[in-house]
């Protein structure tokens, strides 16, 4: 606690008076913020956030025994480092008493989607335009206005925003008045700004001194307003807003541009009275936000049953923004997205997205209480927020959508995503110690969001999910409008349940890592299970071997479901005489299991009985690859043991199963493309051995008949059989991509786009056909006129090229804005990271370039370590390993330091794995070959 970078304690705010006045133009906005203040002790000195921010003036009005004492700060000092302005004063303001801060300042309406920033967009002529928007998670609202930006500072919020009369002004809550505004010289403008030079010269020389750089930048431009500001006069217009209840300064909001908005309202039936909500987007593409609506009046009635909490706002608006750096963010009543994680095409979207932005309008959603109503007391808690989020936004996805068959879904991909992060060294504990704020992005990954909801999912499945949901019922009436810990909500579930939670979730939540179960059979039907850390790179040193998990294990056997759990480090267990029994029912549990081989040979029978035999549960055959493809991976079992148990699902049916199958055989063959062009060879033929009879089944027409889990099977199929060079699928794609290109939509369906762009680029014949590929692809990414998914699928594609000189047009264009978006650029890195032939040359213009890539992704730096983690952890070689590691052995890396040691350690994986397999995986593709 006392290790943390927290402002003093002497002042606490309880209430914000914000105007804002940003100009579109210029860049500039200009503020006024009255903050009333609890006075906890005898003090001259008041200190709080500050980023970017000029500070013109700061008047102090304390109160005390009836007697009124007004000052202006003697002196306003910055430290740069901290985000802190230090406001000093004459007279102490007494403690106990009451206080008013009256604070005039100016910021920067920035272009790097952080704080109060600008986004731009096309007109209908084509002209480039801007909007204003905020992005305050998790430090970033002391970028708009000075304040106290601590999650544990809650405080209410009266927002005022002075506009152009045209456009729309959002903000957390209703607007309660909207008149022509006349500037009356009470809020700082250009009129001020002479008074201002004069009578604070002292102050402006500090700042100055702390801060030139951004001092010029905001001399130029606001002058340059003050010049033509005779010119032809905006209208403008005052916007108030009701007063917020209680909240943290990251969850306020204010989004400023030419929307149009849908809308619809909830049912009313668990909220007492239908909630408003709307979509609001660019013109032209509101309707695409169709979907986003009907999913967030269900799911918005659907949380306050299970939350037994009515939505406490009057309304929810959700925006799309054009630039974005999260998927969203749910600031609360105004939650803000990316647009393609908002608009939705019913028609010529693929449909991999409408389960996508229907689970990101839950996930938001879910937040509104959990994270906004109850707000974790620190960042060390966001897993608080964010894995509970990513849990109960299935859980609402899944009450929407039950044909979707969304818990499998969660295995096959969300556990996966946890799993392969926390079987690195270098991965960290759910609930981590952030002490600087600097780190605090860097805790925004796959653990905090899904290992949280994979260790929430194992506990409220041993609990029940109505006894778990009854424990939060408990934990956020208990803490509501106010802040809350991890233990909090253990104690909660502990008091709903009958049963210490705390003493087995901590281990889970304190600890990193996670166990593989050892299986062994020790004859008269007893087996012993041995836990220890699971590491992908498969050398444990016993020293790290130290933490005992407490392990559901959910024995499945043919008659029933086996209820043991294994507490200590080994235990014996009893299984059927039949000898057949799985581990992790239904994989509601967190870790790996290695089975004896004759275990494996059993089951692998049992899948081919399909929904006859034990694993009818397509969750436990996804689980079952899984384990098999990871620990060949680490070397508890031989890569060959996985390709041969593959084929045992040749007569599968199920999309997951199949997802999953798709997904070990991707990594094998990237990992493995270095080697040998016959061992590659085999590799594809087994892929396409399974998959190319399920393409040719399914064909590449969509019946309106088709469920959503045929039509992703097909897609699925489709793109394996492609890519494994499957002569009918590769011919197919070729003829409609180019009857597509000619102007025939119907050639290539929505859902078919991504596949076939990148199976005719890596099927091309020759560096011609490539390029003219390419530069087909190229143009369906510029149309603009097309939905932002369709476009943002053609610009993964161009990644998937072999071409050097194409690689290099590509990598070029992802630092021009013109051409891709900053956000965008995550699509180039990772598409190129992910391809083979690209790998060289990209970390080549990376380490050439890192001063450029590292100066332009400065203020987003969760797209820099994206790009690290791109660049670096695709590589299989020691050789190339040890260039890389010295390329940053000079680098501050303090501010991607996570992203880039799991990228280095992801790629010694790899590395190891080739050493460790290579020969077998050899042997076994002559043996195929003969």
């Amino acid at each position: 606690m006392s290790q943390r970078q927290v402002l003093p304690t002497n002042v606490k705010p309880v209430h914000y008076d914000l105007t804002l006045k940003p100009d579109l133009e210029t860049f500039v906005f200009y503020g006024q913020v009255k903050v009333d203040l609890e006075v906890k002790e005898d003090t001259t000195k008041i200190v709080l956030n500050t980023h970017d921010i000029k500070i013109y003036s700061a008047v102090l009005t304390s109160t005390s025994l009836k007697t009124e004492l007004k000052q202006s700060a003697k002196s306003i000092d910055y430290d740069a480092k901290k985000d802190q302005a230090i406001l000093t004063f004459e007279q102490t303001m007494p403690g106990n008493a009451k206080a008013l801060l009256d604070i005039q300042f100016e910021g920067e309406l920035n272009d790097q989607m952080a704080g109060f920033y600008r986004s731009t967009y096309k007109d209908a002529e084509g002209k480039t335009q801007y909007l204003a928007t905020t992005q305050f998670e998790a430090t970033d609202a002391r970028r708009a206005f000075p304040c106290w930006d601590e999650p544990a500072l809650k405080a209410t919020f009266d927002v005022t925003l002075i506009v152009p009369s045209e456009l729309t002004a959002l903000s957390n809550m209703n607007v309660i008045s909207e008149k022509p505004y006349l500037n009356t010289g009470k809020m700082i403008s250009g009129k001020h700004e002479g008074k201002h030079e004069g009578a604070t010269g002292k102050h402006e020389g500090k700042h100055e001194g702390a801060t030139g750089k951004h001092e010029g930048k905001h001399e130029g431009k606001h002058e340059g307003k003050h010049e033509s500001s005779g010119a032809v006069e905006k209208k403008l217009k005052e916007v108030k807003y009701a007063t917020t209840p209680q909240m943290s300064t990251y969850l306020l909001a204010f989004v400023v541009g030419p929307f149009e908005y849908i809308e619809a309202h909830t049912s009313g039936e668990n909220n007492g009275h239908p909630i408003q909500t709307r979509v609001y987007a660019l013109p032209g593409s509101v309707e695409q936000g169709r979907h986003a609506l009907r999913v967030a009046t269900a799911a918005l009635e659907y949380f306050a049953q299970v939350f037994g909490e009515p939505y406490p706002l009057p309304k929810i608006d959700m925006v799309a923004i054009p630039d974005f750096e999260a998927g969203a963010m749910e600031n609360w009543g105004l939650v803000t997205y990316r647009n393609v994680a908002l608009l939705f095409d019913e028609k010529s979207s693929s449909i991999v997205f409408k389960k996508s932005t229907a689970y990101t309008v839950c996930h938001e959603l879910a937040h509104q209480w959990f994270g906004n109503l109850v707000t974790m007391e620190w960042w060390e808690h966001l897993w608080l927020n964010e894995g509970f989020a990513t849990w109960v936004g299935w859980l609402a996805v899944d009450h929407i959508f039950p044909e979707w068959n969304i818990w499998v879904s969660f295995v096959n991909e969300d556990m996966p995503r946890a799993l392969n992060l926390d079987a690195l060294r270098s991965s960290h504990p759910i609930e981590v110690a952030v002490n600087d704020p600097a780190e605090i992005h860097q805790i925004f990954d796959a653990i905090s969001y899904y290992k949280g909801a994979s260790v929430i999912r194992m506990l409220s499945s041993w609990l029940s999910v109505d006894t778990f949901l009854a424990g939060v019922r408990r934990y956020l009436q208990k803490h509501k409008f106010g802040n809350a810990s991890t233990m909090d909500l253990w104690q909660a579930l502990s008091d709903e349940a009958g049963v210490d939670v705390s003493k087995f979730m901590t281990l889970w939540t304190k600890s990193i890592g996670y166990p593989v179960l050892t299986v062994e059979e020790t004859g008269n039907h007893v087996i012993k299970v041995t836990q220890s850390r699971y590491l992908s790179t498969g050398d444990l040193d016993a020293s790290e071997d130290t933490t005992v998990w407490w392990n559901p294990l959910g024995i499945l056997t043919p008659e029933k479901i086996e209820s043991y759990t294994l507490t200590e480090k080994s235990q014996n267990f009893n299984i059927p005489e039949s000898g057949l029994y799985k581990l992790n029912a239904g994989q509601t549990s967190v870790y790996r299991v290695n089975y004896p081989i004759e275990a494996v040979l059993r089951l692998a029978e049992e899948i081919k009985k399909g929904p006859d035999g034990m694993l009818s549960n397509a969750a436990d055959r996804v689980g079952l690859i899984a384990d098999a493809g990871n620990l060949s991976v680490s070397g508890e079992q031989r890569t060959t043991a996985f390709l041969e148990l593959a084929q045992a699902f040749v007569d599968e049916k199920d999309y997951f199963v199949w997802a999953q199958l798709s997904m070990h055989f991707s990594n094998i063959i990237s990992v493995w493309s270095k080697e040998p062009e016959s061992v590659v060879a085999s590799l594809k033929t087994l892929r396409r051995s399974l998959f190319a009879p399920v393409a040719h089944r399914l064909g590449w027409d969509f019946a309106p008949t088709d469920d959503y889990l045929t039509n992703l099977l097909r897609v699925l199929a489709l793109t394996n059989a492609g890519r494994s060079n499957d002569p009918e699928t590769v011919a197919e794609a070729k003829k409609r991509f180019w009857e597509f290109v000619q102007g025939n939509d119907e050639a290539l369906h929505p859902n078919l786009r991504g596949p076939v762009y990148g199976i005719v680029l890596l099927t091309a014949e020759d560096e011609a056909e490539e390029v003219k590929l390419w530069e087909s692809i190229l143009k369906i990414y510029n149309d603009e006129k097309l939905p932002i998914d369709q476009r943002m699928t053609a610009l993964n594609a161009l990644g998937g090229v072999k071409s050097q000189e194409l690689v290099m047009r590509y990598l070029k264009m992802s630092l021009d804005d013109s051409q891709v978006r900053g956000q965008d650029s995550i699509y180039v890195f990772r598409a190129l990271g992910i391809n083979s032939d690209a790998r060289d040359l990209f970390w080549k213009y990376f380490s050439e370039n890192y001063d450029t890539l590292h100066s332009k992704f400065s203020k987003s730096l969760s797209l820099f370590g994206s790009a690290v983690r791109s660049a670096v952890s695709g590589f299989t070689s020691f050789e190339k390993i040890e260039e890389i590691e010295a390329f940053f052995a000079d680098k501050d890396t303090k501010e991607y330091a996570r992203p880039l040691q799991q990228a280095l350690e992801a790629a010694k994986v790899n590395a190891k794995w080739i050493e460790r397999d290579s020969v077998v995986v050899a042997d076994w593709a002559k043996k195929n070959a003969a």
